[in-house]
């Protein structure tokens, strides 16, 4: 394992002149990070995720506007930075370019396309704002070796190119100068821009930690470390010093906000440890995600994700027959639809599909296409405005106790769907929308307070 630590900040981090600058002093404040991963400045991604989705003249006009207006608010802090200006002002005409297109037709490719310039524009105003602090920084366009497939929006990067590309291209610079490069973006075999879904900066720093062998990653953001739930939700809520990568990963896949659930996959391949931390209050210090704490406690945190649907799928040929699951399976498999919690009886299944995890493009996965298909096997009911409440946990399944201590709490909510022993580690249920925050608070309340 090597003495690099790869440090990814967030669009907030990097929103304006004082936060990069705030930031800067973190990078310079350890000399152990030699990678600097960043998200496009706070704003500017969502305002080209608008334009990519076409836009009347007035409103693109309006939109490019306030991008201009984000990054030169910094640029024009930055003393000499006429290439810099050149550079950003050659961006903003590409992102003019790619949204006239946007408005005429619309693509998943194109969406990419224009949506990676909100990285391209923090790192390099964030290069030129280390130069200026007599920083030797160097810009690193991450496509070079962030190698993916084509599924625009939502691609998966190919890691043994990126390992391989990583030692060739990026590992010798790393000796002589800080490297700053961006998150979330990609590209593929034809060498076209690729997103790795939203929340894929994260992704993108632990992805070169592995690649790196890096001692570490650090995720600095506008939160002093993990919670044991949402402290917007529960104003209780505790930091968690030390966490398990089983336990940070089954919170993130529950909708905690604070890490990616696909950013720990590849810490936990190379058993890095990931250091969640402030950027705005590095003194508050943060939460380590590591291989394996001492004492895990039975019950760790509460997670919570909203817009959850809930399909009910009845027939009667379900009776004693088989394969009735894997043709829905295989139909959900062929929209491309992942399935959360899942419960039978003898003639009708549950599952439930995050409609919030859409990809970039925003669109919603029950199409009438797939809604059309399943009815052809089975009748089908809808529910939406679902929440799913994780209490996540050790060794759940095995203590005694568990469902009382939960369920008697609940006692004055209605829970539309349970799951659990599937995992040691968590607890799910379902509950109406209106109902979640109140169910989060009365557990929190119950359980860590």
């Amino acid at each position: 394992m090597s003495n690099i630590v790869v440090a990814k900040f967030g669009g907030t981090s990097v929103a304006d002149s004082a936060a990069m600058n705030n930031s800067a002093n973190v990078v310079l404040s350890n000399p152990e990070v030699k990678v600097v991963v960043l998200s496009a400045s706070a704003g500017v991604t969502n305002l080209l995720v608008a334009l990519a989705e076409g836009c009347n003249p007035d409103l693109r006009t309006e939109k490019i506007e306030q991008i201009r207006h984000i990054q030169y608010q910094i640029l024009n802090t930055l003393p000499g930075s006429e290439v810099v200006r050149e550079e950003i002002d050659r961006m903003l005409e590409n992102i003019t370019t790619l949204s006239e297109a946007a408005s005429l037709a619309t693509s998943a490719a194109l969406t990419d396309e224009l949506v990676s310039h909100g990285e391209l524009m923090s790192t390099l105003l964030f290069v030129e704002l280390l130069r200026s602090r007599n920083v030797n920084a160097e810009w690193f366009d991450v496509r070079n070796v962030m190698k993916t497939n084509d599924r625009f929006g939502k691609a998966e990067p190919d890691v043994q190119a990126l390992n391989a590309l990583s030692e060739q291209h990026l590992q010798p610079r790393l000796a002589n100068a800080l490297v700053i490069t961006q998150g979330f973006i990609g590209s593929e075999s034809r060498g076209r821009t690729t997103t790795l879904g939203r929340g894929g900066s994260d992704y993108t720093a632990a992805l070169l930690g592995e690649a790196l062998n890096a001692k570490r990653v650090d995720i600095w953001t506008d939160v002093p470390g993990i919670y044991t739930t949402d402290p917007r939700v529960v104003p209780n809520a505790k930091r968690i010093d030390e966490i398990g990568f089983e336990e940070a990963a089954e919170m993130a896949t529950f909708g905690a906000k604070i890490l990616h659930p696909a950013t720990l996959i590849p810490a936990v391949r190379r058993d890095i440890p990931v250091f969640v931390g402030s950027s705005k209050d590095v003194s508050a210090g943060g939460t380590l995600v590591c291989n394996k704490t001492s004492q895990p406690p039975l019950f760790r945190a509460l997670a919570l994700r909203r817009k959850q649907t809930l399909l009910t799928l009845h027939s009667l040929n379900m009776l004693h027959a088989r394969g009735f699951l894997a043709e829905i399976f295989n139909i959900l498999a062929s929209h491309n639809i992942s399935v959360d919690l899942i419960t039978t009886s003898e003639v009708s299944i549950a599952l439930t599909l995050d409609t919030a995890g859409s990809s970039t493009c925003g669109t919603s996965l029950l199409t009438s296409a797939l809604l059309t298909e399943l009815s052809a096997l089975c009748r089908v009911e809808v529910e939406e405005n679902l929440a799913l409440v994780a209490l996540i946990g050790n060794e759940l399944a095995k203590a005694r106790g568990v469902g009382k201590e939960v369920f008697g709490v609940l006692e004055p909510f209605n829970i539309r769907m349970i799951s659990y022993g599937a995992s040691s580690h968590n607890l799910c249920l379902l509950v109406p929308g209106d109902d979640a925050e109140h169910v989060v608070k009365t557990l929190h309340h119950n359980l860590f307070e």
